[in-house]
């Protein structure tokens, strides 16, 4: 049984909305204070012990996949797929076998209540998106069990995490609707503002408007699928009359958006512009093609394999980012023709 917030905020000597804010990684706390709160919930058994001390003292060499469960809402995405291709890949080279489990809300209250810790029947665990809360991941990072986050990362505690560039990805594409074809009234289609590639990909865009003097125009989402990117449309649409192109967090939420276009008789990309981020493998085939920004999730599988794996090998500190480049694709969606695409094909993310 976890001991209380009470408890471990006595034994600390702070408060209980101290604790608190640790636990979930929140801002206000100093970082002496923090590894001390994290060091006694840790002792006091905030994760049982037995789960640690299991991995601690035999080698299963299996390391654990965990994902959230989003599957039935979000069947457009390269992410888990080819993120656990790489992943494999990987293990296979250093004699680790891959559990995969997925977890729901119920579950990241207790991480003993995912069975691959629970049941202590790995040697580390690769924690993939940025629907895993941090307390959750906290959890983990208190029973010393070794952890490498993908698409995901804790803002006040150090942990390992390999990561596209975000940024580097949206300011892209957001300077390629400016500068090629002269748009600057767009809207950004954001997922949760507490996701990181959220966060991060409006960042992008904010950049890329903010050196033309452009206004930034974000339609928040509870999620990032095409049901979410068609209302988001329509929220547009009726917040912004004058609308001329749509930076869309994710290519499902893309997809979503060029239906609600259709719908209200609007060309794509004639009327309105649309483009997207991963480029998954629908996008190409879509009508029109969908110009977005590639991500190389099989790599970023590759990268944390090796680190959690290093983690384990060597016990090495959690301190480790890595940030995979990513790709511009030009397609039709932008108001680029198939002869510009032809020319122009593939290009890398710009820098700021």
């Amino acid at each position: 049984m976890k001991p209380s917030l009470e408890t471990i905020a006595e034994k600390a000597g702070v408060s209980i909305a101290t604790v608190s804010r640790t636990l979930n990684d929140r801002a206000g706390v100093n970082a002496d204070t923090r590894e001390r709160v994290l060091a006694i919930a840790r002792d006091m058994g905030y994760m049982p012990n037995a789960a640690a001390k299991g991995l601690a003292t035999s080698r299963t060499y299996t390391l654990g996949l965990i994902m959230y469960d989003r599957a039935p809402q979000q069947p457009i995405c390269n992410f888990p797929d080819e993120t656990m291709l790489g992943v494999d890949h990987e293990a296979r080279e250093h004699g680790y076998h891959i559990i995969t489990t997925f977890v729901n809300q119920g579950m990241m209250q207790d991480a003993l209540r995912v069975p691959i810790i629970g049941q202590q029947r790995t040697d580390g665990v690769i924690l993939v998106g940025p629907e895993l809360k941090a307390s959750f991941i906290i959890q983990l990072h208190s029973s010393n069990i070794p952890f490498v986050l993908v698409d995901n990362l804790l803002n006040e505690t150090r942990s390992d995490a390999i990561l596209c560039d975000n940024v580097a990805g949206s300011y892209s594409i957001t300077r390629h609707l400016i500068a090629a074809h002269d748009l600057h009234n767009l809207a950004f289609f954001s997922g949760p503002a507490d996701w990181l590639s959220s966060r991060e990909r409006c960042q992008g865009y904010e950049n890329a408007l903010g050196e033309v003097g452009a206004e930034a125009r974000v339609v928040y989402m509870e999620d990032t699928t095409m049901q979410t990117g068609y209302r988001a449309m329509y929220e547009a649409l009726e917040r912004f009359p004058d609308l001329e192109g749509v930076i869309a967090v994710n290519d499902a939420t893309a997809f979503g958006a060029i239906r609600a276009c259709k719908e209200q008789g609007l060309r794509v990309p004639d009327d309105v512009a649309v483009v997207g981020f991963d480029n998954v493998g629908w996008a190409p085939l879509h009508d029109p093609p969908l110009t977005t920004v590639r991500i190389s999730w099989r790599e970023i599988g590759i990268q944390a394999a090796r680190r959690l794996i290093d983690r384990i090998d060597r016990d090495a500190p959690a301190s480790f980012q890595l940030r995979i480049g990513t790709e511009l694709m030009v397609r039709q969606s932008c108001g680029c023709s198939p002869d510009d695409q032809d020319e122009a094909g593939s290009m890398p993310a710009a820098s700021r």
